[in-house]
């Protein structure tokens, strides 16, 4: 790749001139409107389809929602204390948000969205930068359908924003690589990204990058280059933007630093011991086989595909792409504590290697593809109609146990995926490929508006404590604590002006309901079966769920 490409970059299959490239541009102009249907149908017309969740989602919004009473913009708080596990700017969004829209669902869910939709444009103009606007748009349709990266773009925390600055640094870094007009404004804009990463997420947000350039540079023989990268102007960019928060928080919080430089970020990646969700090295490869879905079965093809020729024969495009996957995912792979989110920034990197092997189908049909797209895709309904029979005579009964999920729904929802996903097999059989393409894009947006639609409003209530939450606080005096038993319901925090209070042993909570005033708490209905003589004298106020609210009083009449 030189640094004289221009446009959509080099082609593989050499230009497109005349008649040809009129009707190749009456296309793309259709490319980024179809792109945003598919976010807005997948990620803004849910956002108020259910109440905030617990966990995670309500503590995020709450600490928000604090930030912009308080009026404090420099140290979250949760719950009336010291917030110090993530930065700060994913909160000034939603904050922000809540300001403009009001305390609502879709204000806290709204910045998420407009990350995520940030991040499938931004993947569809890196494909078109690299290879050519086909190979963007389907990347881009792969992204965005993506069953992880669909519900991490519908809730408030923290990696879709990630997500989004780590891609803007890479598509920074791919521009100045390759162009030479610019290239210091791109790299300048390189730097200011990867600046807004770490106040997202941390020291992650420029170390991510760093390591997919760095070694792209390295494996590329090009170590050189890094002098044209405006390392020491950039420097101060990342500072100027970075440093001023963490400044500001270490000053007045000393604690801070040690809390999350050492033990959030140094430890929970090198010590077991110390890690807040430790897992073995092989923890995502089945998460990112789920997360990918239903791209994901096409995924091991596609990484096949670019060592097609050797090593020393990769396109240095398919080689960055590869890079990025690689590097993130075996640096997390690596990390002693894992979370499935944690891996998100490689996803528009997979959706790149297999929007290329999807295009190289579309454009040459040769009988290596074909058949390589059937061995990836055969597993699609060798999962899916068996899956259907065992849902059909052994139901998950848990889920409905668990999370009120009627089993018919479920039934419906795998039958229909059963049905599109073999159609799909069926149509690479017989070489529509587009047309399979389209009923696996399909097929994952319409499942998730059936989970929506039929399921999501029976989760609600076991995952959400908005009603409890309200009643509670209709119930008690100004400036009084909720209780809670054992977890903290963050959702309520959200939905209500008041702090909560936890209680952690039996003890405390027979001591609460003892005393004489009037006591409510909301806690799971198998600790309220566990205690004998609390069922005994304790009056049940109000129900969500598998959650009860008690007291020791009588219910107003």
């Amino acid at each position: 790749m030189s640094g004289k490409n221009k446009g959509d970059g080099p082609q593989r299959s050499g230009p497109i001139h005349g008649r040809n490239e009129k009707r190749f541009w009456a296309r793309e102009v259709f490319f980024v409107p179809v792109l945003l249907a598919i976010c807005i149908l997948l990620y803004f017309l849910p956002l108020n389809a259910r109440p905030l969740w617990d966990t995670d989602e309500g503590m995020h919004a709450a600490t928000s929602k604090d930030m912009l009473l308080s009026g404090d913009w420099v140290t979250p708080q949760l719950n009336g204390e010291k917030f110090h596990d993530k930065p700060v700017l994913f909160n000034w969004l939603v904050a922000i948000s809540l300001y403009l829209l009001g305390f609502n669902e879709v204000a806290a869910r709204l910045p998420a969205a407009l990350l995520g939709t940030g991040c499938v444009l931004l993947t569809y103009f890196i494909g078109r930068c690299m290879f050519r606007p086909t190979v963007g748009f389907l990347s881009g349709v792969i992204l965005a359908t993506s069953m992880e990266f669909i519900i991490l773009s519908t809730v408030v925390v923290h990696d879709i924003a990630l997500v989004f600055f780590v891609t803007l640094c890479l598509f920074f870094f791919y521009l100045g690589y390759s162009r030479e007009r610019g290239r210091r404004t791109y790299f300048l804009l390189l730097y200011a990204s990867a600046g807004l990463g770490v106040l997202t997420k941390g020291p992650i947000g420029a170390l991510l990058p760093a390591m997919v350039v760095g070694l792209f540079l390295i494996l590329n023989r090009k170590l050189s280059f890094l002098k044209e990268m405006a390392i020491g102007w950039g420097i101060l960019v990342f500072l100027a933007i970075a440093a001023p928060w963490y400044v500001l928080v270490i000053s007045k919080n000393p604690d801070y630093a040690g809390h999350f430089f050492i033990k959030q970020n140094l430890m929970n990646f090198l010590s077991s011991q110390e890690a807040r969700h430790p897992r073995p090295f092989y923890y995502y490869v089945h998460l990112l086989f789920g997360g990918l879905f239903p791209w994901s079965f096409f995924l091991p093809f596609a990484i096949i595909q670019v060592f097609q020729g050797g090593f020393r024969k990769i396109d240095e495009r398919a080689l960055f792409v590869l890079i990025w996957f690689g590097a993130v995912f075996l640096f997390f792979s690596a990390a002693s504590s894992k979370l499935s989110p944690y891996i998100l920034p490689l996803f528009p990197a997979a959706a790149l290697l297999v929007g290329t092997l999807w295009h190289e189908l579309l454009k040459s049909p040769t009988k290596r593809l074909r058949l390589g797209f059937l061995l990836s895709a055969i597993p699609l309904p060798l999962i899916f109609i068996p899956g259907f029979f065992y849902v059909l005579i052994q139901p998950p009964i848990r889920l409905e146990f668990k999370y009120g999920i009627n089993m018919l729904h479920v039934k419906i929802l795998v039958l229909f995926m059963a049905v599109i996903v073999t159609a799909a097999f069926f149509l690479l059989l017989k070489r529509r490929y587009r047309s399979s393409f389209s009923a696996l894009a399909g097929m994952a947006v319409f499942s998730i508006l059936i989970f929506i639609l039929l399921i999501v409003p029976h989760i609600n209530p076991y995952r959400s404590t908005k009603g409890l939450a309200k009643q509670m606080d209709a119930l008690l005096p100004p400036g009084e604590k909720m209780v809670f038993y054992y977890d903290l319901r963050d959702s309520a925090l959200f939905y209500t002006d008041r702090k909560a209070l936890v209680l952690l042993t039996p003890e405390q909570l027979r001591n609460y309901f003892a005393s004489d005033k009037k006591a409510y708490c909301v806690l799971d209905r198998n600790y309220f079966e566990r205690f004998e003589d609390l069922k005994q004298t304790a009056f049940i106020l109000g129900r969500e769920g598998r959650k009860l609210l008690i007291s020791n009083s009588r219910p107003p009449s």
